[in-house]
């Protein structure tokens, strides 16, 4: 007897807000509601999602980390400061010579980190998680290649349209698993904000394919169960804060009084000479240094402090600019404090399965589904 087909679509920065806004899946999904997340980004939240992980124990929290002695960009230790455009060309060269290493498989971006501060950092996640073997702990793709589960994955590696036609394609192939991720609306939502138009398009294109996947499973005789999930939320951006500039104007440079990574929306301080009580000053009202004890219980207190030793985390809404990420407000970003309603991610299936509370549990969840038929 064939097995249940458990088709997993993974989205990227669909919160629930923005799910029940345009009733995405609603009829279809009747088993729905928010999902919790992990504080950080992507690079924190995906590993979690696939491993069942906190960040403190997969080792994955935000895009880069400070390096230790052998990291890999040491080789740009001593490179002086470079103007705006030879930066720019620089970076992609920087970014090729490291790609050819073949160090890094995770997915990564120089983004605007200055160069000459490079050799500092480190990428936090060198192994790709939808790899096997790619994290530091477990996956849902280690164990089911484990077990002998059949599965494909298509992830952000290749188009969205193809992936989404090969998808379907493959539901007659007999597989046991056919999960695909996508980081096409996250894109566009930073882009465009959280409510517009074009995000209503992209979510009912992305309905069309569910049905086709559904259509597929029909032709196929197969009995398909359906889980859509997101890692975590978007928040409209309201408000910028400069940190940095703060920073710069009490004379302080980065690299040389201090040492400190600009997210989107954390600044994370290595040493203090002055800059921590600025940084405190300059987010005042619109964000605040985050205690060991919240961190330890968010699950991203790591030993090293390779992630930072003091961690700034901006309000809802709040983005730092400049960052290394971008000398440019956006419309929208993610990677504030996961009980903001908007930094949750949706859950919607059409199982008959309790439904996990945060992302934590979604390694479980698939487990309980899969091994009613393994």
């Amino acid at each position: 007897m064939q097995r249940p087909l458990v088709f997993v679509f993974l989205i990227d920065a669909l919160g629930w807000p923005i799910a029940e806004h345009f009733g995405f899946g609603r009829g279809t999904l009747p088993s729905r509601g928010a999902l919790g997340t992990v504080l950080g980004y992507s690079s924190a939240a995906i590993p979690s999602l696939l491993s069942g992980a906190r960040p403190v124990e997969h080792g994955s929290w935000s895009m880069f980390r400070r390096a230790e002695r052998k990291g890999s960009f040491s080789f740009m230790r001593g490179v002086p400061r470079l103007p705006n455009a030879l930066e720019w060309r620089a970076r992609r060269y920087v970014r090729r010579l490291v790609d050819r290493r073949a160090a890094v498989r995770a997915y990564y971006d120089l983004y605007e980190i200055p160069l000459h501060l490079l050799h500092a950092f480190d990428v936090g996640q060198k192994g790709n998680p939808f790899d096997l073997g790619g994290l530091d702990a477990e996956t849902v793709f280690d164990w089911m290649a484990a077990r002998g589960v059949r599965y494909r994955l298509w992830d952000y590696r290749g188009d969205e349209k193809q992936n989404f036609a090969e998808a379907v394609a493959a539901v007659a192939d007999g597989l046991d698993v056919v999960f695909v991720y996508t980081a096409e609306l996250d894109a566009l939502m930073h882009r465009v904000g959280i409510f517009h138009d074009s995000v209503g398009a992209r979510l009912q294109a992305y309905a069309t394919f569910m049905s086709d996947m559904q259509e597929a499973a029909s032709r196929a005789g197969r009995r398909m169960t359906t889980v859509v999930l997101s890692d975590h939320g978007m928040t409209d951006v309201t408000a910028t804060v400069d940190v940095w500039g703060a920073l710069d104007a009490a004379g302080l440079r980065a690299g040389k009084d201090y040492l400190a990574f600009f997210d989107s929306t954390m600044a994370r301080f290595w040493g203090d000479g002055g800059a921590l009580e600025i940084a405190t000053r300059a987010l005042q009202g619109c964000g605040r240094r985050l205690g060991d004890g919240e961190l330890d219980a968010l699950g991203c207190l790591f030993p090293r402090r390779e992630y930072g030793e003091s961690v700034f985390l901006a309000d809802p809404g709040v983005l730092i600019v400049p960052s290394f990420m971008g000398s440019r407000a956006i419309a929208a970003m993610h990677g504030y404090h996961p009980d903001d309603a908007f930094s949750r991610g949706c859950f919607l299936t059409d199982a008959g399965a309790t439904a996990p509370e945060s992302v934590l549990g979604f390694k479980t969840f698939l487990q309980s589904l899969l091994r009613g038929s393994v």
